[in-house]
């Protein structure tokens, strides 16, 4: 699966107190996601009911692979209707503001290349002067200082968010998130559980308003389980991705820097080096050191975020085992009660880790490096 977690949910209290029905779909953003998760939650139900009884292969005809291939891409399906929300559109927005900064800190640059050779006045309307170099480079800094201002509100809208799911981060957290690799991977895992919590609450809200036969305890418990395996893939699929793909490449990275390095303080090394040389060289050494170092911080980052995911996906496993059980036995709905108040115990210890203690990476110069390291890992260069 392609599926791409860090708030503390009061679970007690949302269990001692009675339910208010309704009270959740009154969310626009969440009404909708109920609206198009539940068929296709529903389908993946049947999907998942027809697996026993297909046989293991087939050349004609449906076999037990191509239906797990149907109840994945479904599952994929859900998931992306799952993080549907303000906090996951002003993430797109936000990340499409740092582009748009970057490549107007790119255009300042090549015309203060330009600018140098640029003739004072010119005939020709065509020809660039540096008048209008200077010009263009002051609308390029009022455009970044405008877009900076966009990015700062939407960092605000999207602490707040965050904070309203329980999950408490500060702003240079929040930094750090947003510039790691892994930053949009956990923060769709966080938006999906908010999703996947929403839904389990609507379903105890039904059962207690009356929908506790037998048949709908079924369905809801069915429901249930799948919405537990897609967290369970979802978590796997992160954690698969920051060891097996994200950590290779920073630890690439490390080598080539601590090459880099080793390679500058040789020619260091060397006598009738020129002063110019040296200073060059004595800049490259400082700058490999502060790259060994951030992407050493940046290991320990997401070595912490992959031991949490571990430890989640042990849980969810036992907490899918159990779901499955219960789809198969369930009698009422208070049996889907009392496995919902199991599964969401789970997320509250899932929801632990979302940004890991890294203060050294709070220097300026190092949160530079860690936002280029970032860049690299996620170009593979």
């Amino acid at each position: 699966m392609k599926i791409m977690t860090a708030l503390t949910l009061m679970i007690s209290l949302l269990f001692s107190v009675p339910a208010v029905p309704g009270a959740e779909a009154a969310d626009s953003f969440f009404a909708k996601v109920w609206e198009k998760a539940m068929p296709k939650l529903e389908k993946s139900l049947q999907l998942f009911d027809r697996q026993k009884e297909l046989p293991e292969s087939s050349f004609f005809g449906e076999d037990r692979k191509s239906n797990t291939k149907k109840y994945e891409e479904l599952l994929d399906e859900v998931f992306e209707i799952l993080i549907g929300s303000e906090l996951h559109n002003s993430r797109q927005e936000y990340g499409v503001l740092e582009m748009k900064i970057g490549r107007a800190g790119d255009e300042i640059s090549q015309l203060q290349k330009e600018r140098i050779t640029a003739p004072e006045k010119s005939w020709n309307p065509l020809k660039k002067t540096r008048a209008k170099i200077d010009g263009k480079i002051e609308k390029l800094k009022e455009e970044i200082t405008d877009l900076s201002a966009r990015k700062d509100e939407l960092k605000k809208g999207m602490k707040d968010s965050l904070q309203a799911m329980g999950v408490k981060v500060e702003e240079r957290q929040l930094d750090i998130l947003l510039s790691s690799v892994s930053g949009d991977d956990i923060l769709y895992l966080l938006l999906a559980a908010d999703s996947i919590r929403k839904i389990n609450l609507q379903i105890v809200d039904l059962l207690r308003g009356g929908q506790g036969n037998v048949q709908s305890a079924r369905k809801y418990t069915g429901v249930h389980m799948v919405l537990v395996d897609l967290y369970l893939q979802a978590n796997l699929d992160v954690m698969d991705k920051i060891g097996k793909e994200y950590i290779p490449r920073l630890e690439g990275i490390m080598v080539s820097a601590k090459k880099l390095g080793d390679e500058a303080r040789l020619m260091l090394a060397k006598p009738g080096t020129d002063e110019k040389t040296r200073q060059v060289l004595e800049v490259n050494v400082k700058a490999n050191e502060r790259t060994v170092k951030t992407a050493e911080l940046y290991r320990k980052y997401l070595r912490g975020q992959e031991n949490s995911l571990r430890d989640a996906v042990g849980r969810l496993r036992r907490d899918h085992s159990v779901a499955r059980n219960t789809y198969d036995t369930v009698k009422t709905g208070s049996d889907l009660i009392s496995l919902i108040q199991i599964s969401m115990s789970t997320l509250e210890g899932v929801f632990g880790f979302v940004v890991p203690d890294l203060s050294l990476v709070y220097d300026q110069e190092l949160m530079k490096e860690f936002e280029r390291i970032t860049e690299r890992i996620r170009t593979g260069s």
